[in-house]
């Protein structure tokens, strides 16, 4: 059957282009930091097979009759035309300096991708003799993390001499993952939802959610990003893991939240808010499961002061269980299906509510939202020619995004935050207060 051109757009997408230069661009930029040099025409070749591969990667918006869709653009000589603008060589940077590429990197992302006209994406190479970079950056409608990972392993593959795989167009509606089997089913998923919904404002109550927020901004203006260097080998962070009887993204959120903790130490009521992603792919039917574009849903846990670190994993643990249990009995499904509706309001009403909501500062308050790509080498393809030397991945966020990666035995932190809410004193001072709660925890296992 042959693939469809014209792709509605699913309840985020919607949601992504009706808040698209309210909030700013809605980009996901990457910067992929190579260990050897790189020939432009492979460069390029790659880039532009990507274009072939990924047909979402050719994808315009255009209006229909009541809203708009996603037009898989064919692949012929306009693609070319498109592609000389979204692919650009960048000369006079160091690609070897973390100062430069950060730099360019906050440009990106606070540069628009003109979804009307395609391409929604674009790509910077900075040429080097030994360490070349890539920053590549794609609209959020076209695909989430996990979508754009899929691309990096594509392309560190293609860079290797293997061939670019084929990625097929799904169906983008993500009711399947969240909607109960049987009809049946419905008053006991409503009801779970109600009881989970009061005892979550519960466990939050008579606490104050600390965030890096020096004000309060009516409006968005623009994004910066800071790179950090956790002071923790990734082999460190896995034995202080064990010793603990957790997981390294366990580890890292206690971490995290322990240093919100402690930038407010003199509030007794004080909580840290973590918003977590889930990746809905695992929940739809066996073998339903889509490969490529957005189908993400979030979860919050609370971080209260605790004793001892092992407390805090503990109760962490807990809370993730509970909350990846819910996506297995389908408790989301109420509000999900209330989401999916909301496109129907069409693209002013909706863009107005999103914009009042930001005005009004009803948006949920949180500490951070925390992205954790894990250990990255599988991105490297076997017997590779080049190898990713570093990853920094982020995308905009309405709140201090954190960004994870572990590479080459190293681990980094990508920042990012709203400059007019959060200046960068109170970035870098979170920095500080995490470097010191993981110093604190190596110490403490080097003296057992």
């Amino acid at each position: 059957m042959a693939a469809p051109d014209l792709i509605p757009l699913n309840r985020s997408e919607h949601m992504y282009w009706a808040a698209e230069g309210y909030l700013g661009p809605i980009n996901i930029p990457f910067i992929l930091r190579f260990d050897a040099p790189v020939e432009l025409a492979l460069i390029r070749q790659t880039m532009r097979e990507l274009a072939t591969a990924f047909p979402r990667m050719r994808g315009v918006i255009e209006p229909t009759g009541l809203s708009y869709a996603l037009r898989l653009l064919s692949d012929e000589a306009q693609i070319n035309i498109l592609f000389d603008d979204a692919f650009q060589v960048v000369q006079g940077v160091d690609a070897t300096s973390r100062e430069a590429l950060q730099t360019l990197h906050t440009q990106l992302i606070n540069q628009p991708i003109c979804m009307e006209r395609g391409l929604p994406w674009v790509a910077r190479f900075i040429p080097h003799p030994t360490q070349p970079a890539l920053l590549f950056s794609i609209n959020h409608i076209i695909g989430d993390g996990r979508s754009m990972v899929q691309m990096v392993c594509a392309i560190m593959a293609r860079l290797s001499g293997q061939a670019m795989p084929a990625c097929q167009i799904d169906n983008p509606t993500m009711l399947p993952a969240v909607m109960p089997q049987k009809w049946w089913q419905w008053p006991g998923n409503i009801a779970r939802w109600w009881r989970n919904s009061r005892a979550d404002k519960q466990a939050a109550s008579g606490h104050q959610i600390v965030t890096l927020n020096r004000k309060q901004s009516p409006r968005y203006t623009t994004t910066g990003i800071v790179y950090h260097d956790i002071p923790c080998p990734a082999d460190t962070m896995k034995a202080l893991a064990k010793a603990h009887g957790t997981t390294v993204n366990t580890l890292l959120t206690a971490l995290v939240g322990n240093t919100f903790l402690a930038l407010a130490e003199k509030n007794p009521k004080a909580m840290a808010a973590i918003r977590i992603s889930v990746d809905l792919r695992r929940y739809y039917p066996e073998g339903k499961a889509p490969e490529f574009g957005n189908f993400v849903h979030s979860f919050t846990v609370l971080a209260r002061q605790q004793a001892t670190l092992d407390a805090q994993i503990q109760s962490l643990e807990n809370q993730v269980k509970t909350h990846l249990a819910r996506y297995e009995t389908r408790d989301y499904a109420l509000p999900l299906l209330f989401y999916e509706l909301l496109p129907l309001l069409g693209r002013t009403l909706f863009s107005y509510l999103i914009y009042r909501s930001k005005v009004k500062g009803t948006l949920p308050t949180l500490s951070c939202h925390l992205s954790n790509l894990g250990a990255c080498e599988f991105i490297n393809p076997k017997n590779a020619r080049v190898r990713l030397h570093e990853l920094w991945p982020t995308t905009l966020s309405t709140v201090f995004l954190i960004g994870a990666v572990i590479l080459n035995g190293k681990q980094f932190l990508c920042l990012s935050h709203q400059n007019d809410e959060i200046p960068r004193e109170a970035v870098d001072a979170f920095r500080a207060e995490f470097d010191r709660q993981i110093l604190q925890v190596m110490s403490e296992s080097q003296a057992a």
